[in-house]
């Protein structure tokens, strides 16, 4: 069953109690509901629906509030982060205000609900990001688990690493990202963890081994230095009937610290025979099943942390999801930062410093009404490695190339016929991005006049063309392939 109904607060309630493909299905569009609830009380089924009908990967759920039956309260376990009450009625006064609450609170932070489909595990981090703070969630805590595979982690994000949304890596890197460029806060050390290097879970054994041959089957004895002669050999040697007796000058040893002491511990290998102080540490990982020296193990710090203020107004952004790539591509900057360096080169170029033209290259997507279409990260990645050598960045839906066309040969108009080719192939290669209705376009900018227009060329990379120098549009993947 799944229907659509109006609760006593004029919200449109989606109700459903089974699985359903409803992020495919042309007869639910996101404009028809404002809240899901979810009436089935069996918790296996439950989780089932909440695997692809969650307010943070379904692309028609994005931050929606979200009901389950009141019987599966307690029982839900890390599911429990995604749900926003537990009710058999969706007309109580508890469930209206808690909806009326998120809503609201997503219109005044400015928070769309309008989401494309997840495409990268940077793209899911932004979303379940966005997810917290719209539910007033920014203190992110690691808690010790022992099903989890890095046995600290915040439950949330372990929810969605079983369900398969990321692997360990990106999140390490997502965290770190995050916290150097000041959108994360770590505002209390929790614990140092040594993950193994290959899959970086941290269920490890601990295995002594021989350094010679690597074998663990070791055989471990105290030494025993007798005082009187000088004597230092295993305890083994001193054995004689069940009296400990010298092999050196045959007295009996009576008194520990007076007769004798064990001042070390010395290890035989069982397999080769070798005989040792100190045995090597090799590490088993339970996960991948591979050995490691202990020396190789990852360290890895866990924080307590913190969505700053700044972190909240720049997840919200819809270029945030493309400033985390930063890291990824060389030659992609943040927006305020391409502008400045634009305005430096034309700063430049009127000196007479540089030579050559300065370009702007422009990219963007209009839907079939001719509404610009928020960036995707596909496209970012497209123009990134179709332009290697050229700064790339991204702003009011538009995907920006900048380049300097050097004038070493008096003439410029191969180069930039050059880099309209390069755009135009860039174009080609977006296609299949594209969804029905939609076309690609690009134009470019060339900085000309004097001194005073560099503040109006900077102002126009902010609109796109009505007249771009070129559009490809969507076609199915059969037919664009065959381009």
């Amino acid at each position: 069953m799944i229907t659509i109904q109006n609760t006593d607060g004029d919200r449109r309630v989606l109700l459903l109690d089974n699985s359903f493909a409803l992020d495919e299905s042309p007869d639910f569009p996101e404009y028809l509901f404002d809240v899901i609830f979810i009436v089935n009380d069996t918790v296996e089924e439950t989780k089932a629906i909440l695997n692809s009908i969650n307010p943070i990967t379904s692309t028609k759920c994005c931050y929606k509030p979200l009901f389950v039956a009141s019987a599966l309260k307690g029982k839900m376990g890390n599911y429990d982060e995604i749900i926003d009450g537990y009710a058999d009625d969706w007309n109580s006064m508890e469930v209206l205000a808690k909806v009326e609450s998120i809503i609201e609170y997503n219109a005044k932070i400015g928070l769309n609900a309008q989401e494309d489909p997840i495409m990268s595990s940077n793209q899911f981090f932004i979303r379940l990001t966005r997810y917290l703070i719209s539910r007033k969630k920014t203190v992110l805590e690691p808690r010790l688990d022992v099903s989890a595979s890095t046995g600290y982690v915040i439950p949330v994000f372990d929810l969605f690493y079983r369900l398969g949304q990321y692997e360990l890596s990106d999140y390490f890197v997502f965290i770190q990202s995050m916290s150097e460029k000041g959108l994360f806060r770590a505002t209390k050390f929790v614990n140092k963890v040594y993950l193994c290097p290959s899959c970086l879970h941290s269920h490890l054994l601990y295995i002594k081994t021989c350094p010679r041959c690597g074998q663990s089957s070791i055989q471990t004895e105290e030494v025993i230095h007798h005082f009187r002669c000088a004597n230092v050999s295993p305890e083994h040697t001193y054995n004689f009937g069940g009296q400990l007796r010298c092999p050196k000058c045959n007295k009996i040893l009576r008194h520990i610290g007076m007769d004798y002491d064990r001042p070390a511990i010395i290890h035989t290998c069982n397999t080769c025979g070798n005989t040792f102080i100190e045995p090597k540490t090799k590490t088993l990982c339970t996960s991948c099943h591979k050995t490691h020296d202990a020396e190789e193990l990852i360290p890895q710090d866990f924080n307590i942390y913190e969505i700053t203020s700044e972190g909240k107004q720049s997840i919200i952004s819809p270029n945030i999801g493309f400033t985390i790539y930063t890291e990824f591509y060389d030659n992609y900057i943040e927006y305020n930062r391409f502008v400045s360096r634009i305005r430096l080169l034309a700063e430049q170029k009127f000196s007479g410093n540089i030579t050559g033209d300065l370009l702007v290259g422009k990219i963007w997507i209009l839907n079939e009404e001719g509404e610009t279409m928020p960036i995707r990260p596909e496209e970012i990645e497209l123009v990134c490695l179709y332009f290697p050598n050229n700064k790339v960045s991204a702003a009011n839906n538009i995907t920006y190339v900048g380049s300097v066309i050097r004038d070493y040969a008096g003439d410029t108009e191969e180069e930039i016929i050059n880099f309209q080719v390069m755009m135009s192939e860039t174009l080609r290669a977006a296609v299949p991005i594209l969804k029905p209705g939609e076309k690609i376009c690009y134009t470019y900018m060339k900085l000309q006049g004097n001194q005073s227009t560099i503040g109006d060329f900077i102002k126009e990379m902010d609109y796109i063309s009505v007249t771009p120098d070129d559009t490809a549009v969507y076609a199915p993947v059969e037919e664009s392939q065959k381009q």
